[in-house]
């Protein structure tokens, strides 16, 4: 019975504590893996085996030729026995027929012969299922020990029976077999005891029981099995003779091929319940992964439906679930108030077209994490689309609170952003609702936030502004002018006021800007700021600006028919819009109002904002260049109110800077504004362009922009927006050089005290 053994472990290196000495060398070599009590036992079985194996050799030296004829045919018949196991079921360890071949020359020459056998068998099993010399060595010295007092004992007890009982055959017989077959199971005892000892030494363990319980049916059986062979071929070899030895091969060869086949059958059976149990197994773990999978899924694909795949905050449709328990819970008999706050960016589209579409996403990203920081817990934002976001204020404390959170959230948004490389100092507009307005949809509070959100953007951004019921009347009277715009033109209700613009030095008449009006049926006249939002949203803005360039070449055009000796050294400023630049039959419009008017070139001037210059500059650079090369003029409006690069403005196609109103408006000695005036009109002087101020509304201010150097202006002061006939009068005037401008008739184009620009965009 020999030991399944793994293969030896690699040897340490020469350098490592245990090349110290010969003995260190040795152990590292031999017991790598065994510590002080697993090697102090593997030596002393090692010592007793090679001293049971020398009793054994001394006790058989002087044996007859017979004795070593039996003892070399049944080493070399145990040895190639060996080379045939059969695994034992359940069990570590295996059966040859060398056992009956011991067992026999146990019977035949006592326990020496036996133990020598059992050593060499052991020796060829162990070289053959291990590469360690541990076990190599320790595996006969073993078999030795076992056999040697197993064999002994048997010797002992047939010698105790045969002195006991009368020597009859049969009688004899019987207690052989007996006492062989419980020799067999006392040496499967002690060699499975000698053997378990030694593995659970090398992990400080004791033996146990149940190391011999679990393999003692079948290895008991072989045992048993091989004793009562052997017993029966000693007890015939005695009446018979050595011929019966010779027929001890083919019953070995029989008693092999029984127990092969009964064993292959069990362990076919064993494999095929060990592959279904595997197949059972592995379809459990599919379907439990299966499900994991799915539940996985279900998670990722709620997730998704019910947030922003960019900032993973909740997305419209997550806020509306939201929103909806809001509304249930604001509308319970223990009402839970709540707000909602509609944020939107007002300068997201620059960053955008500027910096490309991966800042624009890095800096949502950054101003989700921003507005998170500033919420407190319980409260929640959401990702609407674009820069749209929304937050619902639950567990409203009062409506003071929300103002307070808005304010936060202001300040921490215009705290500079870094993106791609570049600092941006953005600003955002708030609308605020609360639930006291007794809603039952959550598309409701989210229409009257944006409502509000819309009131901030028209009160010059960068603020906040609470909804109240009167926003439903502005809302109401948008729509309506959005659906009377359409028809505006062709009913004849839009026409053109037209501001001089002057030379501050001189006094004398430059030209004019035409401004659009919406001479409304109903509401009267309507300035540019009330109905071009309303036209930029609704997509007539193309209509719009065409219906002014036309109008304002063929104004300025008869204005040189009556006067051709003044009036031809007049231009005319039209403002056009970001659909206008982008617009691809942009220049064949401006040059199809210029024949058929009958306008040079050079007496038209195109005004564009700088937001929609730098916004739309690789489009408009194009544009630009195509009208210069026409002799179209073109100027940039509110000037320093946006992002001009000093190197665009140094090559873009532009003839005039007009410095922004709301550097005029403030304009004092001293003060920033005239440092950033100043500058304005230095850099335009340097760059070859014209600088014009608008929004002249004092002396002073006319008189310091002179001293500064500004070479034109347009302002109240000067003059206010006239009609036509008006503006005819002062451009077609005998004295029109002398025409004092201030004081002209004005009527009846009322200036709309919240417009800061009356540009067409």
């Amino acid at each position: 019975m020999l030991p399944v053994t793994s293969p030896a472990p690699p040897s340490p290196p020469t350098d490592s504590p245990a090349a110290a000495g010969p003995y260190r060398r040795l152990h590292a070599w031999l017991l790598p893996d065994y510590n002080r009590r697993a090697t102090a036992y593997w030596w002393t079985v090692v010592a007793l085996g090679t001293a049971a194996l020398a009793y054994a050799v001394r006790r058989l030296a002087d044996g007859s030729a017979e004795l070593w004829m039996h003892l070399l045919a049944g080493t070399a018949l145990a040895i190639v026995a060996g080379l045939f196991p059969v695994r034992i079921r359940q069990s570590k360890t295996s059966f040859t027929a060398g056992e009956t071949v011991i067992f026999v020359l146990l019977l035949m020459h006592g326990a020496p012969a036996a133990a020598v056998v059992a050593a060499a068998e052991a020796l060829a099993g162990s070289w053959r299922t291990t590469r360690r010399w541990s076990s190599r060595i320790a595996s006969p010295a073993l078999a030795a020990i076992a056999m040697l007092g197993a064999g002994s004992a048997l010797h002992g007890a047939l010698a105790v029976v045969q002195a006991v009982h009368a020597p009859g055959q049969a009688q004899n017989a019987g207690w052989v077999i007996a006492a062989t077959l419980v020799m067999a199971l006392a040496y499967f005892v002690a060699i499975s005891v000698l053997l378990g000892i030694l593995p659970r030494l090398k992990r400080r363990e004791w033996l146990r029981g149940a190391d011999l319980v679990g393999v003692f049916g079948w290895v008991g059986m072989a045992y048993a099995g091989s004793a009562v062979v052997a017993s029966l071929v000693f007890l015939a070899y005695k009446v018979y003779g050595g011929g019966v030895i010779v027929g001890l091969v083919p019953v070995l060869a029989m008693l092999l091929a029984a127990l092969h086949h009964q064993f292959g059958r069990q362990e076919a059976a064993v494999a095929a319940d060990a592959v279904r149990a595997e197949a059972a197994a592995r379809e459990a773990q599919l379907a439990v992964r299966h499900m994991r999978e799915l539940e996985a899924s279900e998670r990722r694909y709620q997730h998704l439906a019910f947030h922003d795949s960019l900032t993973s905050l909740p997305n419209r449709r997550r806020l509306l679930e939201l929103l909806k328990e809001a509304v249930a819970a604001a509308r319970a008999p223990a009402a839970n108030d709540f707000a909602v706050m509609f944020l939107d960016f007002d300068r997201f589209k620059l960053i955008n077209d500027s910096l490309g579409h991966d800042a624009g996403d890095d800096f949502l990203v950054q101003v989700s994490h921003r507005i998170q920081a500033s919420l407190r817990p319980g409260d929640v934002v959401a990702r609407l689309g674009g820069d749209e976001f929304a937050v619902l204020v639950r567990q409203l404390a009062g409506e003071a609170a929300v103002v307070a959170l808005a304010e936060r959230l202001m300040e921490a948004l215009a705290r500079p952003f870094h993106v791609a490389g570049t600092e941006l100092i953005t600003s955002a507009s708030i609308g605020i609702t609360f639930s006291r307005f007794g809603y039952t949809t959550p598309e409701q509070v989210l229409r009257d936030a944006d409502t509000a959100m819309y009131k901030a953007k028209g009160a010059g951004k960068a603020r906040y502004a609470l909804f109240d019921t009167h926003l439903h009347t502005e809302v109401a009277r948008r729509l309506r002018l959005e659906g009377e715009l359409r028809h505006a033109i062709e009913t004849g209700q839009l026409a053109l006021a037209y501001q001089p613009i002057q030379e501050l030095a001189s006094g004398r008449l430059a030209g004019f800007e035409a401004l659009v009006r919406w001479q409304h049926p109903v509401d009267g006249t309507l300035a540019p700021g009330i109905f071009l939002p309303i036209a930029e949203e609704a997509g007539m803005m193309v209509r719009i600006s065409e219906f002014v360039l036309q109008c304002a070449c063929r104004q300025l055009r008869r204005w040189q028919d009556e006067r051709p000796a003044q009036a031809p050294l007049l231009t005319m400023s039209v403002n056009v819009s970001g659909h206008d630049i982008a617009h691809p039959a942009f220049v064949a419009r401006v040059s199809r109002a210029l024949v058929e008017s009958g306008l040079q070139a050079r007496q038209l001037t195109l005004e564009l904002t700088e937001h929609i210059l730098m916004s739309r500059l690789e489009c408009a650079l194009a544009v630009l260049t195509e009208l210069r090369q026409m002799g179209v003029g073109v100027a940039v409006d509110d000037f320093g109110t946006g992002y001009s690069s000093l190197s665009h403005l140094a090559t873009l196609p532009i003839d005039t800077l007009k410095i922004d109103r709301s550097f005029v408006a403030r304009l004092t000695e001293g003060s920033r504004e005239a440092a950033v005036v100043r500058s304005i009109i230095s850099l335009g002087n340097s760059l070859g362009k014209a600088v014009l101020a608008e929004g002249i509304e004092t002396e002073p201010q006319r008189r310091q922009l002179e001293a500064m150097g500004c070479e034109l202006g347009q302002g109240f002061l000067l003059a206010p927006p006239l009609s036509a006939e008006q503006a005819r009068v002062v451009a077609c005037g005998e004295a029109w050089r002398e025409l004092p401008l201030h004081g002209a008739p004005y009527a009846p184009y009322a200036p709309d005290p919240g417009h800061t620009s009356t540009t067409i965009h």
